[in-house]
Protein backbone atom coordinates (compact mmCIF):
# COMPACT_ATOMS: atom_id res chain seq x y z
CA UNK A 1 0.00 0.00 0.00
CA UNK A 2 2.72 2.47 1.01
CA UNK A 3 4.81 1.42 -1.98
CA UNK A 4 1.96 2.24 -4.35
CA UNK A 5 1.56 5.62 -2.72
CA UNK A 6 5.21 6.53 -3.02
CA UNK A 7 5.49 5.33 -6.61
CA UNK A 8 2.39 7.34 -7.46
CA UNK A 9 3.85 10.53 -6.04
CA UNK A 10 7.00 10.08 -8.12
CA UNK A 11 4.89 10.26 -11.22
CA UNK A 12 2.83 13.04 -9.73
CA UNK A 13 5.87 15.24 -9.20
CA UNK A 14 7.52 14.34 -12.50
CA UNK A 15 5.04 16.27 -14.68
CA UNK A 16 5.17 19.93 -15.66
CA UNK A 17 5.48 20.98 -12.00
CA UNK A 18 8.24 18.56 -11.08
CA UNK A 19 9.99 20.87 -8.60
CA UNK A 20 8.92 20.07 -5.06
CA UNK A 21 9.79 21.15 -1.54
CA UNK A 22 10.28 18.20 0.78
CA UNK A 23 10.14 18.76 4.56
CA UNK A 24 11.75 16.15 6.80
CA UNK A 25 11.30 15.18 10.44
CA UNK A 26 14.64 16.71 11.42
CA UNK A 27 13.58 20.18 10.24
CA UNK A 28 15.24 20.32 6.82
CA UNK A 29 13.52 21.80 3.76
CA UNK A 30 14.98 20.58 0.47
CA UNK A 31 13.95 21.92 -2.93
CA UNK A 32 14.49 20.00 -6.13
CA UNK A 33 13.04 17.97 -8.95
CA UNK A 34 11.84 14.55 -7.90
CA UNK A 35 13.93 11.91 -9.69
CA UNK A 36 12.57 8.81 -8.02
CA UNK A 37 10.32 7.75 -5.16
CA UNK A 38 10.27 4.22 -3.81
CA UNK A 39 9.03 2.55 -0.67
CA UNK A 40 12.44 3.24 0.86
CA UNK A 41 13.34 6.76 -0.22
CA UNK A 42 12.67 9.84 -2.30
CA UNK A 43 15.47 11.15 -4.51
CA UNK A 44 15.68 14.86 -5.40
CA UNK A 45 17.89 16.68 -7.90
CA UNK A 46 18.62 19.65 -5.64
CA UNK A 47 20.83 22.69 -6.24
CA UNK A 48 23.80 21.10 -4.47
CA UNK A 49 23.40 17.67 -6.03
CA UNK A 50 21.30 14.54 -5.78
CA UNK A 51 19.77 13.98 -2.33
CA UNK A 52 18.19 10.73 -1.16
CA UNK A 53 15.76 10.89 1.77
CA UNK A 54 14.32 7.82 3.55
CA UNK A 55 10.53 7.73 3.28
CA UNK A 56 10.12 7.28 7.02
CA UNK A 57 11.69 10.70 7.58
CA UNK A 58 9.23 12.62 5.40
CA UNK A 59 6.78 15.17 6.77
CA UNK A 60 5.33 16.45 3.50
CA UNK A 61 5.88 17.12 -0.20
CA UNK A 62 4.67 20.39 -1.74
CA UNK A 63 4.35 21.65 -5.29
CA UNK A 64 4.01 25.33 -6.22
CA UNK A 65 0.79 25.56 -8.20
CA UNK A 66 -1.90 28.14 -8.78
CA UNK A 67 -5.22 27.90 -7.02
CA UNK A 68 -7.93 26.39 -9.18
CA UNK A 69 -11.65 26.97 -9.58
CA UNK A 70 -13.42 27.31 -6.24
CA UNK A 71 -16.81 28.34 -7.62
CA UNK A 72 -18.67 25.28 -6.27
CA UNK A 73 -19.94 26.44 -2.87
CA UNK A 74 -21.52 23.11 -1.92
CA UNK A 75 -19.40 20.35 -0.39
CA UNK A 76 -19.59 16.87 1.08
CA UNK A 77 -17.56 15.60 4.03
CA UNK A 78 -17.09 11.87 4.53
CA UNK A 79 -16.63 10.11 7.87
CA UNK A 80 -12.84 9.89 7.38
CA UNK A 81 -12.44 13.69 7.07
CA UNK A 82 -12.26 13.81 3.27
CA UNK A 83 -14.01 16.93 2.01
CA UNK A 84 -14.73 17.79 -1.66
CA UNK A 85 -17.02 20.24 -3.51
CA UNK A 86 -19.88 19.06 -5.72
CA UNK A 87 -22.38 20.59 -8.14
CA UNK A 88 -25.44 18.42 -7.41
CA UNK A 89 -26.48 15.23 -5.62
CA UNK A 90 -29.37 12.86 -5.00
CA UNK A 91 -30.00 10.05 -2.52
CA UNK A 92 -31.89 6.91 -3.56
CA UNK A 93 -32.26 3.83 -1.38
CA UNK A 94 -29.48 4.98 0.97
CA UNK A 95 -26.98 5.59 -1.85
CA UNK A 96 -25.86 9.18 -2.56
CA UNK A 97 -24.72 10.16 -6.06
CA UNK A 98 -22.64 13.31 -6.57
CA UNK A 99 -21.75 15.19 -9.75
CA UNK A 100 -19.38 18.13 -10.26
CA UNK A 101 -16.04 19.30 -11.63
CA UNK A 102 -14.15 17.21 -9.09
CA UNK A 103 -15.69 13.96 -10.38
CA UNK A 104 -14.69 12.42 -13.70
CA UNK A 105 -18.02 10.59 -13.62
CA UNK A 106 -20.88 10.53 -11.07
CA UNK A 107 -19.71 9.32 -7.66
CA UNK A 108 -21.98 6.92 -5.78
CA UNK A 109 -21.36 6.19 -2.09
CA UNK A 110 -23.47 4.68 0.72
CA UNK A 111 -24.91 7.31 3.00
CA UNK A 112 -23.20 5.56 5.96
CA UNK A 113 -19.92 6.96 4.58
CA UNK A 114 -21.20 10.55 4.72
CA UNK A 115 -20.97 12.85 7.71
CA UNK A 116 -22.12 16.18 6.29
CA UNK A 117 -23.54 17.67 3.09
CA UNK A 118 -23.51 21.45 2.81
CA UNK A 119 -26.00 22.81 0.25
CA UNK A 120 -25.11 26.47 0.72
CA UNK A 121 -22.04 28.59 1.31
CA UNK A 122 -21.24 28.77 5.04
CA UNK A 123 -22.74 31.64 7.03
CA UNK A 124 -22.56 32.42 10.77
CA UNK A 125 -26.16 31.17 11.13
CA UNK A 126 -25.36 27.84 9.47
CA UNK A 127 -22.15 27.42 11.47
CA UNK A 128 -24.00 28.09 14.72
CA UNK A 129 -26.62 25.44 13.91
CA UNK A 130 -23.97 22.86 12.97
CA UNK A 131 -22.03 23.55 16.17
CA UNK A 132 -25.19 23.06 18.25
CA UNK A 133 -25.94 19.74 16.52
CA UNK A 134 -22.45 18.50 17.30
CA UNK A 135 -22.50 19.79 20.87
CA UNK A 136 -25.85 18.21 21.67
CA UNK A 137 -24.99 14.99 19.79
CA UNK A 138 -28.41 14.88 18.16
CA UNK A 139 -29.76 11.27 18.25
CA UNK A 140 -30.59 11.11 14.55
CA UNK A 141 -30.03 12.77 11.18
CA UNK A 142 -30.38 16.54 11.17
CA UNK A 143 -31.60 19.03 8.60
CA UNK A 144 -30.44 22.63 8.94
CA UNK A 145 -33.26 24.69 7.40
CA UNK A 146 -33.88 28.38 6.86
CA UNK A 147 -36.77 30.03 8.65
CA UNK A 148 -39.46 31.86 6.68
CA UNK A 149 -38.15 35.02 4.93
CA UNK A 150 -35.02 35.05 7.10
CA UNK A 151 -31.36 34.08 7.09
CA UNK A 152 -31.81 32.60 10.56
CA UNK A 153 -31.37 28.82 10.70
CA UNK A 154 -33.03 26.11 12.73
CA UNK A 155 -32.57 22.34 12.66
CA UNK A 156 -34.77 19.27 12.83
CA UNK A 157 -33.71 15.82 14.02
CA UNK A 158 -35.14 12.67 12.48
CA UNK A 159 -34.29 10.38 9.55
CA UNK A 160 -33.24 11.59 6.11
CA UNK A 161 -34.68 9.45 3.31
CA UNK A 162 -34.49 9.86 -0.46
CA UNK A 163 -33.39 13.23 -1.83
CA UNK A 164 -34.30 14.47 -5.31
CA UNK A 165 -33.50 17.69 -7.13
CA UNK A 166 -36.65 19.27 -5.65
CA UNK A 167 -37.14 17.81 -2.17
CA UNK A 168 -35.88 15.60 0.65
CA UNK A 169 -38.02 12.99 2.39
CA UNK A 170 -37.71 13.41 6.15
CA UNK A 171 -39.21 11.36 8.99
CA UNK A 172 -39.93 13.65 11.93
CA UNK A 173 -41.97 12.85 15.05
CA UNK A 174 -43.36 9.74 13.36
CA UNK A 175 -44.48 11.60 10.23
CA UNK A 176 -42.90 11.42 6.80
CA UNK A 177 -42.79 14.93 5.34
CA UNK A 178 -41.28 16.40 2.16
CA UNK A 179 -38.89 19.33 2.64
CA UNK A 180 -38.03 21.61 -0.28
CA UNK A 181 -34.36 21.53 -1.26
CA UNK A 182 -34.36 25.33 -1.41
CA UNK A 183 -35.06 25.42 2.35
CA UNK A 184 -32.16 23.10 3.28
CA UNK A 185 -28.77 24.57 4.14
CA UNK A 186 -27.05 21.39 5.37
CA UNK A 187 -27.61 17.72 6.18
CA UNK A 188 -25.86 15.96 9.05
CA UNK A 189 -25.94 12.15 9.01
CA UNK A 190 -26.12 10.29 12.31
CA UNK A 191 -23.38 7.81 13.23
CA UNK A 192 -24.52 5.35 15.90
CA UNK A 193 -20.93 4.63 16.89
CA UNK A 194 -17.48 5.77 15.94
CA UNK A 195 -16.56 3.95 12.72
CA UNK A 196 -13.46 1.76 12.68
CA UNK A 197 -11.40 2.87 9.69
CA UNK A 198 -8.01 1.79 8.33
CA UNK A 199 -5.08 4.09 9.03
CA UNK A 200 -4.41 6.82 6.46
CA UNK A 201 -0.97 7.10 4.88
CA UNK A 202 -1.24 10.74 3.81
CA UNK A 203 -3.58 13.65 3.21
CA UNK A 204 -3.74 15.35 -0.18
CA UNK A 205 -4.59 19.05 -0.52
CA UNK A 206 -5.98 20.14 -3.89
CA UNK A 207 -6.03 23.51 -5.59
CA UNK A 208 -9.81 23.92 -5.16
CA UNK A 209 -9.61 23.53 -1.39
CA UNK A 210 -10.46 19.82 -1.34
CA UNK A 211 -8.96 17.68 1.41
CA UNK A 212 -8.46 14.00 0.50
CA UNK A 213 -7.49 11.55 3.23
CA UNK A 214 -5.87 8.59 1.49
CA UNK A 215 -4.92 5.06 2.44
CA UNK A 216 -4.35 4.02 -1.20
CA UNK A 217 -3.02 6.13 -4.06
CA UNK A 218 -2.27 4.97 -7.62
CA UNK A 219 -1.26 7.23 -10.53
CA UNK A 220 -2.64 6.11 -13.89
CA UNK A 221 -3.00 7.94 -17.22
CA UNK A 222 -2.36 11.35 -15.73
CA UNK A 223 -4.79 10.93 -12.84
CA UNK A 224 -4.24 10.11 -9.19
CA UNK A 225 -6.71 7.40 -8.17
CA UNK A 226 -7.34 7.55 -4.43
CA UNK A 227 -9.17 5.26 -2.02
CA UNK A 228 -10.02 6.91 1.28
CA UNK A 229 -10.27 5.09 4.64
CA UNK A 230 -14.08 5.26 4.24
CA UNK A 231 -13.65 3.26 0.99
CA UNK A 232 -14.62 6.21 -1.22
CA UNK A 233 -12.83 6.09 -4.58
CA UNK A 234 -11.83 9.38 -6.25
CA UNK A 235 -9.91 10.14 -9.43
CA UNK A 236 -7.96 13.43 -9.38
CA UNK A 237 -5.99 15.23 -12.13
CA UNK A 238 -2.37 15.12 -11.01
CA UNK A 239 -1.86 18.84 -11.66
CA UNK A 240 -4.51 19.65 -9.05
CA UNK A 241 -2.51 18.17 -6.15
CA UNK A 242 -0.63 20.84 -4.20
CA UNK A 243 0.56 18.89 -1.16
CA UNK A 244 0.96 15.37 0.17
CA UNK A 245 1.10 15.50 3.97
CA UNK A 246 2.79 12.54 5.70
CA UNK A 247 3.04 14.10 9.18
CA UNK A 248 0.18 12.28 10.91
CA UNK A 249 1.54 10.19 13.75
CA UNK A 250 5.13 11.27 13.08
CA UNK A 251 5.31 14.57 14.95
CA UNK A 252 3.79 16.09 18.08
CA UNK A 253 4.22 19.73 19.12
CA UNK A 254 4.61 20.36 22.83
CA UNK A 255 2.05 23.16 22.62
CA UNK A 256 -0.52 20.57 21.54
CA UNK A 257 0.36 18.19 24.38
CA UNK A 258 -0.94 18.43 27.93
CA UNK A 259 1.96 18.58 30.38
CA UNK A 260 1.89 16.20 33.30
CA UNK A 261 3.36 18.78 35.65
CA UNK A 262 4.16 22.52 35.53
CA UNK A 263 5.97 24.16 38.43
CA UNK A 264 6.89 27.86 38.52
CA UNK A 265 9.12 29.24 41.29
CA UNK A 266 8.93 33.04 41.64
CA UNK A 267 11.94 35.27 42.08
CA UNK A 268 12.85 37.11 45.25
CA UNK A 269 10.19 39.46 46.50
CA UNK A 270 7.47 38.19 44.16
CA UNK A 271 4.33 36.82 45.87
CA UNK A 272 3.76 33.38 44.39
CA UNK A 273 -0.06 33.35 44.58
CA UNK A 274 -0.70 36.67 42.81
CA UNK A 275 1.61 36.15 39.84
CA UNK A 276 1.39 32.39 39.35
CA UNK A 277 -1.37 32.34 36.71
CA UNK A 278 0.28 35.10 34.65
CA UNK A 279 3.62 33.28 34.76
CA UNK A 280 2.43 29.90 33.47
CA UNK A 281 3.90 28.81 30.09
CA UNK A 282 2.04 30.08 27.01
CA UNK A 283 1.23 27.88 24.04
CA UNK A 284 1.78 29.28 20.53
CA UNK A 285 2.07 32.89 21.70
CA UNK A 286 4.33 35.19 23.69
CA UNK A 287 3.54 36.53 27.16
CA UNK A 288 2.25 39.72 25.52
CA UNK A 289 -0.18 37.69 23.38
CA UNK A 290 1.70 38.33 20.13
CA UNK A 291 3.07 35.55 17.86
CA UNK A 292 6.19 33.78 19.06
CA UNK A 293 9.30 35.35 17.56
CA UNK A 294 13.09 35.06 17.64
CA UNK A 295 15.81 37.59 16.81
CA UNK A 296 18.29 36.02 14.40
CA UNK A 297 20.27 39.18 13.60
CA UNK A 298 20.30 42.46 15.49
CA UNK A 299 20.92 45.89 14.00
CA UNK A 300 20.64 49.48 15.19
CA UNK A 301 18.27 50.04 12.27
CA UNK A 302 15.10 48.11 13.11
CA UNK A 303 14.37 47.65 9.39
CA UNK A 304 17.51 45.52 9.12
CA UNK A 305 16.79 43.34 12.13
CA UNK A 306 16.03 39.71 11.29
CA UNK A 307 13.06 38.85 13.50
CA UNK A 308 11.24 35.65 12.52
CA UNK A 309 7.82 34.58 13.79
CA UNK A 310 6.64 31.02 14.47
CA UNK A 311 3.16 29.54 14.63
CA UNK A 312 4.03 26.78 17.12
CA UNK A 313 6.02 26.71 20.32
CA UNK A 314 6.17 27.71 23.99
CA UNK A 315 6.90 30.90 25.91
CA UNK A 316 8.39 30.09 29.32
CA UNK A 317 9.55 32.25 32.25
CA UNK A 318 12.25 31.42 34.73
CA UNK A 319 12.15 29.45 37.00
CA UNK A 320 9.81 26.92 35.39
CA UNK A 321 9.86 23.14 35.25
CA UNK A 322 7.62 21.29 32.77
CA UNK A 323 7.18 17.54 32.35
CA UNK A 324 5.57 15.82 29.35
CA UNK A 325 4.70 12.16 28.95
CA UNK A 326 6.15 11.14 25.60
CA UNK A 327 4.01 9.47 22.89
CA UNK A 328 5.07 5.95 22.00
CA UNK A 329 7.74 5.67 19.34
CA UNK A 330 9.11 9.22 19.36
CA UNK A 331 12.88 9.42 18.97
CA UNK A 332 13.94 13.09 18.94
CA UNK A 333 13.24 16.43 20.60
CA UNK A 334 13.77 19.47 18.38
CA UNK A 335 13.38 23.17 19.07
CA UNK A 336 14.93 26.62 18.53
CA UNK A 337 15.56 28.45 21.81
CA UNK A 338 15.91 32.20 22.16
CA UNK A 339 14.78 35.12 24.30
CA UNK A 340 11.72 37.21 23.46
CA UNK A 341 12.99 40.02 21.14
CA UNK A 342 10.58 42.48 22.79
CA UNK A 343 12.51 42.34 26.08
CA UNK A 344 15.00 45.00 24.88
CA UNK A 345 18.11 42.88 25.08
CA UNK A 346 17.52 41.58 28.60
CA UNK A 347 17.20 38.01 29.73
CA UNK A 348 19.54 35.18 30.51
CA UNK A 349 18.45 31.65 31.43
CA UNK A 350 19.95 28.23 31.89
CA UNK A 351 17.99 25.67 29.91
CA UNK A 352 18.13 21.97 30.74
CA UNK A 353 16.50 19.22 28.66
CA UNK A 354 16.19 15.78 30.24
CA UNK A 355 14.81 12.46 29.09
CA UNK A 356 13.65 10.79 32.30
CA UNK A 357 16.65 11.47 34.57
CA UNK A 358 19.27 11.78 31.81
CA UNK A 359 20.46 15.25 30.76
CA UNK A 360 20.19 15.50 26.96
CA UNK A 361 21.16 19.15 26.57
CA UNK A 362 22.03 22.04 28.85
CA UNK A 363 23.33 25.52 28.26
CA UNK A 364 22.72 29.24 28.50
CA UNK A 365 20.30 31.16 26.32
CA UNK A 366 20.90 34.90 26.35
CA UNK A 367 19.22 37.93 24.83
CA UNK A 368 21.24 39.53 22.06
CA UNK A 369 22.74 36.20 21.04
CA UNK A 370 21.62 34.09 18.08
CA UNK A 371 18.96 31.48 18.92
CA UNK A 372 20.18 28.01 19.83
CA UNK A 373 19.06 25.09 17.66
CA UNK A 374 18.52 21.99 19.78
CA UNK A 375 18.13 18.48 18.34
CA UNK A 376 18.61 15.57 20.73
CA UNK A 377 17.87 11.85 20.73
CA UNK A 378 15.35 10.73 23.35
CA UNK A 379 16.45 7.13 23.49
CA UNK A 380 14.13 5.04 25.65
CA UNK A 381 12.88 8.02 27.69
CA UNK A 382 9.21 8.01 28.64
CA UNK A 383 9.12 11.58 29.93
CA UNK A 384 10.57 14.85 28.72
CA UNK A 385 11.58 17.38 31.40
CA UNK A 386 12.32 21.04 30.61
CA UNK A 387 13.93 23.31 33.21
CA UNK A 388 14.18 27.03 32.48
CA UNK A 389 16.34 28.20 35.41
CA UNK A 390 17.49 31.62 36.54
CA UNK A 391 20.55 33.02 34.79
CA UNK A 392 22.77 35.96 35.67
CA UNK A 393 19.95 38.45 36.27
CA UNK A 394 17.59 36.28 38.31
CA UNK A 395 14.24 36.53 36.48
CA UNK A 396 14.69 40.00 34.92
CA UNK A 397 13.58 39.74 31.27
CA UNK A 398 13.63 35.96 31.37
CA UNK A 399 11.02 35.13 28.75
CA UNK A 400 12.29 32.18 26.78
CA UNK A 401 10.75 31.21 23.45
CA UNK A 402 11.00 27.56 22.38
CA UNK A 403 10.00 27.86 18.73
CA UNK A 404 8.67 24.79 16.90
CA UNK A 405 9.23 22.67 20.04
CA UNK A 406 8.33 19.14 18.99
CA UNK A 407 9.03 15.44 19.35
CA UNK A 408 9.33 13.26 16.28
CA UNK A 409 9.56 9.62 15.31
Amino acid sequence: MTSLLLISLVALAAGKDAEATVATLDGRAIVGAVQSWTAEAITLAAADGVVQLPAGELLDVRWTRKRGDTSEATSVEFIDGTRVPFADFTITKRVATFTGKRFEQPLSVPREAIRLIELRSPTPFIETALEEIERKQAPGDSLVVSQRDSETMDYLTGVIGDVTAEKATFEWDGDRVPVKRTKIAAMVFYQARQPSLPEAVCELSLNDGSRIVANKVVLRDGRVNVTTPADVELSLPLEDVMRADFSAGKIAYLSDMKPGEVRWTPGLGVPEGGASARSQPRNDQSFSGSPLSLLWKDDVARSRRDVRTYSKGLAVRSRTEITYRLPAGVKRFITIAGMDPDDSGHGNVRLEVRGDDRVLWEGEVEAGQAPVEIDVELGSARRLHLLVDYGEHLDFGDRLHLAEARVTK
